[in-house]
């Protein structure tokens, strides 16, 4: 053989060595490098969170009393402010009256009935609104009857469409009005 074809064949087999040693030794070893860092940037992620909630814990307990009285003042401004009081639900009542004054709404409102809860909920009065309107007006009462101060749920809403109107309830409304028939629960102070 001559030295070209030795020399080429040598060439040849570094070359391949080289390959296999890239292919067998050295990308594996990289694929578990590119491995342990995403496991130690995971690892440094949950140890963080975990010093996160620890501090959080300890300014909880540092501030435990803080947090009690808060806590205590908001159920004090719920229990005065957002429930009725189902005795004599007075100034709930006149709410209703003063939106639909100013509404041009004409609404008839009773309680239908008291539920008492004893499994730690809250009590609540179921009442009816019964009215007639401008479908515009109708709607702004259920906005601002949902935006009111008082904690209530919508359980069943009716509307309808009436073309005539008689007597003088006519000049009032105006041409097309709607008859709204809604059923509220309005939680109650125990």
């Amino acid at each position: 053989m001559n030295y070209r074809k030795i020399f080429y064949l040598s060439i040849f087999l570094i070359i391949l060595t080289v390959f296999l040693l890239f292919m067998f030794c050295i990308f594996p070893a990289l694929r578990a490098i590119n491995l342990s860092s995403k496991e130690l940037a995971l690892r440094r992620q949950e140890l963080a969170s975990i010093e996160f909630l620890a501090q959080s814990f300890e300014d909880f307990e540092k501030n435990f009393q803080f947090y009690e009285e808060g806590l205590a003042e908001m159920d004090n401004l719920l229990q005065a402010e957002s429930l009725i009081d189902p005795e004599i639900p007075v100034s709930f009542i006149n709410f209703f009256k003063e939106e639909a004054l100013n509404l041009n709404l004409v609404l008839k409102i009773s309680p239908v009935a008291f539920h008492e809860n004893n499994n730690g909920q809250w009590d609540y009065m179921v009442f009816r609104i019964d009215g007639m309107g401008k479908f515009v007006d109708a709607m702004k009462f259920l906005e601002k009857l949902e935006n009111s101060r008082w904690l209530i749920k919508e359980t069943t809403f009716d509307i309808s469409s009436v073309r005539q109107v008689q007597g003088a309830e006519e000049s009032k409304f105006g041409g097309d009005y709607v008859e709204i028939y809604l059923s509220i629960e309005a939680y109650a102070k125990n």
